[in-house]
């Protein structure tokens, strides 16, 4: 027995280490094999033990195809580790109409998605006539793009006449587009003394010595008002006539509008400074107190409704005053909240508005 243990030791290690080491070397065309038929890949190949007279050897090798390279499906997508995930937190205007806790920002971002979701499902084809002074030739495709734009979202009444912009520095270039237009009477339009102006709108028509500027979509806006108000006379509205739309409203209202189409991306409109003074936006019925504050005021409760209620309810309240109601009873009915509540929240909310 002690002689026959070690030879059986050596047999088991013969059968075992020539497989091991012929395994652990790649096949290659021609050289040697074990056993008839194994097979081994070699990277693109599959090689075949073959028998040649009286020898063993690797076949020359078959090509083996190559997946095709495939777009993973949507569904596939790796879904992104928490510390790469930006959770976007929700806006307060998409959770609650006028707010308290909100930031400028939030205000912005919340008014053009607004406009946005208006101009999908509205749109305009009014026709306007365009006078551009030949000093803004260089300027001409833009405004009238500026122009074209403003009147695609301002739902004029399908059967009002074709309203005029003129974009000069002349006021005879003003008064003689209008004569020429000859739409409409503008009788008792405007007190006796009034003049044509720059930079102004009457009865079906606007004009603007600032092609390129939030001036032009500013007082087309004043002519849609009139159209919606169906209303001839200015907007330096009588404070003590309630069916007459406060100074802030009719001003502000028109600056929002020259500056969300002049500007016409959130990013650009954002951070356009405002100033602030300690007055109440409900003094503003007329220009008496500051003649500039109702355009700031006014435009930022503008934004405040909008971003609260939407673009078309910022409309809507033009044509309810326009239907014979009164300015308070359109804006409660429109927007579900009374003109003096609207009054102590914004002004409680005036320094995060602006």
């Amino acid at each position: 027995m002690k002689r026959i243990a070690p030879v059986i030791l050596i047999t088991l290690f013969s059968l075992v280490t020539p497989q091991q080491s012929v395994a652990a070397v790649k096949a290659k065309a021609g050289a040697k094999c074990v056993k008839v038929n194994s097979t081994q890949t070699v990277g693109t190949k599959k090689f075949t033990c073959v028998k040649s007279g009286s020898r063993l050897i690797w076949s020359k090798g078959v090509s083996l195809p190559q997946p095709s390279a495939t777009t993973p499906a949507a569904s596939s997508t790796p879904s992104a580790s928490p510390e790469n995930v930006i959770q976007a937190e929700p806006n307060p205007f998409d959770l609650a109409a006028f707010p308290d806790e909100f930031t400028r920002l939030e205000l912005v971002t919340a008014v053009f998605k607004r406009f946005e979701e208006y101009k999908k499902v509205n749109s305009s084809n009014k026709t306007f006539k365009l006078v551009i002074d030949p000093e803004f030739q260089n300027d001409t495709v833009a405004i009238a793009k500026l122009v074209k734009d403003s009147y695609a979202v301002l739902p004029f009444p399908s059967n009002y006449p074709t309203t005029l912009v003129v974009i000069t520095n002349d006021v005879q270039l003003v008064e003689k587009s209008v004569n020429d237009l000859g739409s409409f009477d503008r009788t008792g339009s405007r007190p006796s003394d009034w003049k044509f102006c720059l930079g102004c709108a009457g009865l079906g028509w606007a004009s603007s010595s600032r092609g390129l500027s939030p001036i032009t979509p500013h007082e087309i806006f004043h002519v849609w008002q009139k159209a919606a108000y169906k209303s001839v006379n200015d907007n330096n509205a009588n404070e003590n006539d309630p069916f007459n739309p406060p100074i802030w409203f009719q001003e502000g209202g028109a600056e929002f509008f020259g500056q969300l189409l002049h500007w016409n991306n959130p990013k650009a409109y954002y951070p356009s400074a405002l100033n602030w003074k300690p007055y109440k936006l409900k003094d503003y019925t007329t220009r008496n107190l500051d003649p500039a504050l109702p355009y700031t005021l006014g435009r930022v409760a503008s934004e405040y409704i909008v971003a609260s209620k939407g673009f078309d309810k910022f409309l809507e309240i033009h044509w309810k005053v326009g239907d014979g109601l009164a300015f308070p009873t359109a804006f409660r009915d429109v927007l579900g909240i009374s003109l003096e509540d609207f009054y102590e929240k914004f002004d409680r909310n005036l320094k995060k508005l602006l």
